[in-house]
């Protein structure tokens, strides 16, 4: 399957009107499924994720230069320097995506970057969420001992991490494809609750 542009699907999924009457609940779903399918099969999806890996090396190398060079760990805390890393990479994250990757014009970049931010620290909320509820899940059925994967032997904890940042990846994408770089939370809410936005400018 070649890898398409999104620019399509993130139009249709962003302005698809899931709520209307007037269209039959099996055309609707179809045509949601159909754009988050052309959403995720697209060469954007694809440079996402290679500026993600990216931004991980920068983060996981400033964190431990940080951390590990003895002149710099002598006056640097360690949380401050996991905290400098992940700042840097969602600072080369940001960049990189504004930069050749979505390219919105609709915004100023200083308001993408607000919302970027707020996505980001759901998407963090939500890989927690998801791991514990993975980690209580296999305690559950009996899983709490490490696995051996591929001749290597894992930790359950990080099992349900990886799992997470998997399932993440697409929240993020989708995200800040629908709000980061493109219109905004704030316009997103309003046209998908337009009753409740004529309220507001009312009163």
């Amino acid at each position: 399957m070649s890898l398409a542009s999104a620019d399509p699907a993130v139009a249709a999924v962003g302005a698809y009107p899931t709520h209307s009457p007037s269209l039959p609940l099996g055309h609707r779903l179809a045509s949601l499924v159909e754009a988050t399918i052309k959403l995720f099969f697209s060469r954007r999806f694809a440079t996402f994720i290679v500026f993600g890996g990216l931004a991980a090396v920068v983060n996981l190398g400033v964190g431990k230069m940080l951390y590990s060079v003895p002149s710099l760990a002598a006056v640097v805390p360690y949380w401050l320097a996991v905290a400098a890393g992940a700042l840097s990479g969602l600072a080369v994250n940001f960049t990189l995506n504004y930069t050749f990757n979505f390219k919105y014009g609709g915004r100023p970049a200083g308001a993408q970057l607000r919302t970027f931010i707020v996505v980001a620290l759901g998407g963090g909320v939500l890989m927690v969420l998801i791991a514990h509820a993975l980690v209580w899940f296999a305690g559950q059925v009996g899983l709490t001992e490490p696995l051996r994967v591929a001749g290597m032997t894992l930790q359950i904890g990080f099992i349900a991490h990886v799992i997470a940042t998997g399932v993440l990846t697409f929240y993020s994408f989708a995200a800040h494809s629908l709000f980061s770089f493109n219109v905004g939370l704030r316009a997103r809410l309003k046209s998908a609750f337009p009753a409740a936005a004529r309220v507001q400018r009312t009163t």
